[in-house]
């Protein structure tokens, strides 16, 4: 199997990938990457998962059910050469002070951190996120000090902390990658984008706060790029890399740009109607050159505004 990027020929073997998450908007987005490159494609899941996600292409990856006694055994079996864990719960926004539950998201990776490591996997890749860093008021670079605001972010921290530990002296690859805002088709419907997408469909008026943070926003397809990037990639430095686009934008200008890619007037769009949440970050600003150095993805970013437009097409069609 050839992959061409540029001048960069690189000739890949067929690789088995367990990936954790997959019935998420992420993790399901990376499964349908990797199987359209010719991987092989392995999967946890729970008994209560939804695949509804994963339609597609459901058939043609092998699950585990960790609710099922032995399937630690059966991860051994599949001898997965990477590990993607994208596994984890409790990231809304009233469940991320939940120390319990996010005391468990790292007991999980841990297991699974452990597992990989008895795999003798070859590269493991895990995911971060902006909440590491807290507010730092200036573009977050992976030096930048991590002062995380809730549970969620700490947690995240304590479990980076743990991957390194356990990996920073083997012969395995392996990558924290701190994800900004992600968005796109098929991302949660509760989530800023696709629910001021699906009122504005409506033509029904949309409550907002003031709306003036400043956030990293990354279309779905172009972070896929830079993940599968990192997978397809070998002989890189290990470590922490930020997964973000080049440029961040206030919430107020990114979602007058969507009301006006949907031709709906400004007024729908009700800024300051409701308050800002305790504690709400206000400036999330990520720099990617580290990342630029080391990985390239195989195609040309599709950008924010090629992204809300596809994003837009997709949920005014799930309307109609």
């Amino acid at each position: 199997f050839t992959l061409t990027t540029g001048n960069d020929r690189r000739f890949l073997c067929m690789k088995k990938i367990l990936i954790t998450g997959a019935t998420g908007f992420i993790g399901s987005g990376i499964a349908r990457k990797l199987l359209e490159n010719g991987y092989e494609v392995c999967a946890t899941h729970r008994t209560s998962s939804s695949f509804e996600k994963c339609k597609a292409f459901r058939e043609k990856v092998r699950w585990i059910n960790t609710d099922k006694r032995g399937w630690e055994e059966q991860v051994k079996t599949e001898q997965p050469e990477q590990f993607i864990h994208a596994a984890w719960s409790g990231i809304a926004a009233r469940e991320r002070n939940d120390w319990d539950l996010q005391i468990s998201n790292f007991r999980m990776s841990q297991a699974f951190f452990n597992l990989a490591g008895e795999c003798n996997v070859k590269k493991i890749l895990s995911f971060g996120s902006q909440a590491e860093y807290g507010s730092p008021g200036i573009p977050a670079t992976e030096e930048t000090a991590p002062k995380p605001a809730d549970a969620y972010g700490t947690t995240k921290t304590l479990t980076l902390h743990y991957l390194r530990n356990l990996f920073e002296n083997s012969p395995a690859e392996w990558y924290w990658l701190r994800v900004f805002s992600v968005f796109g088709e098929g991302d949660n419907p509760g989530w800023l984008i696709p629910s001021v997408i699906s009122g504005l469909l409506k033509n029904q008026p949309v409550q907002l706060t003031s709306c003036e943070q400043r956030y990293n926003y990354l279309y779905i397809e172009d972070f896929l790029d830079q993940v599968f990037s990192v997978v397809a990639s070998g002989n890189r430095e290990s470590g922490i890399y930020n997964i973000c686009s080049t440029k961040s934008i206030v919430l107020k200008e990114l979602l007058i740009k969507t009301a006006d890619l949907m031709n709906v007037p400004h007024s729908l769009l009700q800024f300051g109607s409701i308050p800002q949440r305790p504690g709400q970050n206000m400036n999330i600003d990520g720099d990617n050159s580290k990342f630029t150095k080391q990985f390239q993805a195989e195609s040309e970013p599709v950008g924010l505004i090629a992204g809300l437009t596809r994003t837009i097409a997709y949920y005014r069609n799930m309307e109609s």
